[in-house]
């Protein structure tokens, strides 16, 4: 939904670089079946971990039951897989939220200065069109680093000071007292649960849902031309 930075530009109906890049994504991914999805980070293993946890700890402070949502759903413009909601099924929910797990403190809190980004609006009102939620929240949540994945970075930090001849063994204080120091960047669990979840309302906008389904056509269309141009430039061999 990015415009282009020129006027001249959005005279001429051109989209802007962002957008073109975005639908480049498509392009991958139904054109060669490579998909940006595949690669994974820490952040993004963490956040698929503990997201059970979170849900559950955002359901008590809320006061009520919020279930997680594996399902994907699809019209005729829209498609998209909402994280959690209130209702009996996802396609009669009456709300539905996004859950933002952080990796770090120092992430979740930047978060709670920041607003709601254009991205974020759109993700959300286009959940509500394919839900029927008539509103909802991003829900930026801090939990600690799941245990397996805590005892990779102990491994990982055991290998660097032994490696390096810091140390002989993990029982060395000095390795003791580096693995205090990965508990405090990792593990949340002395954080009040009150001040581990901070949540963003995004309500449901009418306007914003037809401009997206408004502008499906014209990106349809720029995938087309751009197929028939990268198609056409050479003859296949």
């Amino acid at each position: 939904m990015s415009e282009p930075k020129t006027v001249e530009e959005k005279k001429a109906g051109k989209l802007s670089l962002t957008c073109q890049k975005e639908l480049l994504k498509i392009y991958r991914k139904v054109k060669y079946d490579w998909d940006e999805d595949d690669i994974t980070t820490p952040a993004m293993e963490k956040g698929t971990l503990v997201q059970p946890e979170s849900i559950d700890m955002y359901s008590k402070l809320e006061g009520k039951f919020f279930q997680e949502n594996k399902e994907q759903l699809e019209n005729s413009v829209f498609k998209g897989t909402p994280d959690v909601f209130l209702g009996e099924t996802i396609r009669t929910a009456t709300q539905v939220d996004d859950m933002k797990n952080s990796h770090l403190l120092s992430g979740f809190t930047e978060r709670t200065v920041e607003t709601v980004t254009q991205a974020q609006k759109c993700q959300l009102n286009v959940y509500y069109d394919l839900s029927g939620a008539e509103g909802g929240n991003i829900v930026h949540a801090l939990m600690s680093l799941p245990a397996e994945m805590f005892q990779k970075e102990c491994d990982s930090l055991l290998w660097r000071m032994t490696n390096k001849g810091l140390i002989a063994t993990e029982y060395a204080p000095e390795y003791l007292e580096a693995v205090e120091g990965l508990k405090k960047k990792y593990i949340y669990d002395h954080i009040p649960e009150n001040e581990r979840i901070f949540k963003q309302y995004v309500p449901k906008d009418e306007e914003l849902i037809e401009k997206m389904k408004a502008k499906v056509p014209v990106l349809r269309e720029w995938l087309a031309d751009y197929d028939k141009k990268r198609s056409n430039q050479y003859k296949p061999q």
